[in-house]
């Protein structure tokens, strides 16, 4: 596997990130370099089936004390109830601070088990091994943990960065076509909002990315994934806690995170964030923030790619409104944007912040607007 090591502005923290096929014996390797005295692989009970039992077979042949939390599949399950009754099991097996997490699963779980790594014994380390493409290509990296409350969407959690990430594209050719597809809206997302040249190689190979028998398949997700990786490199380690620049990666998510809500997550994250973006790229056109052209063009590859972009008839815009005022990223009651200026390029506004709040009255006005298209 490659391996790239990435170190935060304040190097604090250093991120191992591996990235290619058959990662069970370079996870079992680097692991057995940490001298743990306890392993916990947490899971949901849908990977724990696919993958789960396999590598917690594969780490104790290798000679790793470890063993296995595993909690009901679905963003439904992120809770605090959830995050207390993997911390109780890990009590009952005498889990110390010499312990180390392994995250193996999508970004639910990815958000739990940081979760519980970041507060457990007040911080433990954790290893993400992400299975899921939104995963893989967005919320393994970076060190954002979170849990849902009944107010919203990942509004309780702490910064608490992975010691290592393992990206293996094989481990995606186990999921279904809609979690996957809607995935692939997060590294989509990263091409709109930093980078023209990605953008244009995700469009150009979309259906070899789209196809996992494709013959050029592994080679062009190889490049995806590294590419994806670097984009979000450079603004996590200029940003870890999000007081500025790094809030572009938040693009199609203020509306986004309250639509996945809304539907009671039958939406997946992808899902909400595609509609998210071009609901947002629609109020950036009419603001004159970007073109329709670019508009138009966000909107048509999350459409070529199957995902609808329209909000959903039984949400309402009043519903949508009050959940963007109190999210995480609102301020003074008012919702905050990240807009692009064009395909490839955020905006930045007044005093070099890169974010922007849109008064209620012009942000519902065109919400109903863009409803009526």
């Amino acid at each position: 596997m490659d391996k790239v090591s990435l170190t935060l502005k304040n190097n604090d923290s250093l991120c191992d990130v591996f990235s290619g096929q058959n990662s069970f014996p370079q996870i079992l390797t680097y692991l057995k370099e940490k001298k743990k005295a306890q392993y916990v692989i947490i899971t949901d009970s849908k990977v724990k089936k696919l993958h789960g039992e396999r590598l917690l077979k594969f780490l104790k042949d290798g000679g790793l004390n470890v063993f296995l939390i595993s909690f009901p599949n679905g963003e439904k399950n992120k809770t605090r109830k959830t995050k207390a009754y993997m911390e109780d099991i890990m009590f009952e097996h005498k889990c110390g601070r010499d312990s180390l997490i392994i995250a193996l699963g999508g970004g639910v779980t990815g958000d739990m088990a940081g979760f519980v790594a970041g507060t457990y014994m007040r911080g433990i380390p954790v290893v993400q091994v992400p299975t899921t493409t939104i995963a893989i290509a967005d919320s393994s990296y970076g060190g954002k943990t979170a849990i849902d409350v009944p107010a919203g969407k990942n509004l309780i959690g702490v910064f608490h960065q992975p010691i290592a990430v393992f990206m293996d594209p094989e481990l995606l050719k186990t999921l279904d076509k809609r979690n996957y597809d809607s995935g692939l809206v997060e590294m989509i997302k990263h091409g709109m909002i930093k980078d023209k040249k990605f953008y244009d190689f995700l469009k150009e190979n979309m259906k070899i990315i789209l196809n996992k028998k494709h013959p050029d398949y592994d080679n062009v997700m190889k490049k995806v994934l590294l590419d994806n990786l670097m984009i979000k490199r450079t603004v996590v380690v200029e940003d870890q806690k999000e007081s500025n620049l790094r809030k572009i990666l938040n693009y199609g998510h203020t509306v986004g995170h309250a639509v996945e809500k809304l539907s009671n997550f039958d939406l997946l994250h992808g899902e909400a964030i595609a509609i998210g973006i071009s609901v947002e790229a629609f109020i950036a056109s009419k603001l004159g923030i970007m073109s329709k052209d670019d508009y138009l063009d966000q909107r048509d590859i999350l459409e070529s790619i199957g995902l609808d972009t329209k909000i959903p008839k039984n949400i309402t815009t009043k519903k949508i409104m009050n959940l963007m005022c109190i999210d995480k990223k609102a301020r003074g009651g008012e919702p905050e944007f990240v807009f692009t200026i064009k395909n490839g390029q955020y905006a930045v506004f007044e005093n070099g912040n890169v974010s922007k709040k849109v008064s209620k009255e012009i942000l519902e006005k065109l919400i109903n607007e863009y409803r009526k298209l």
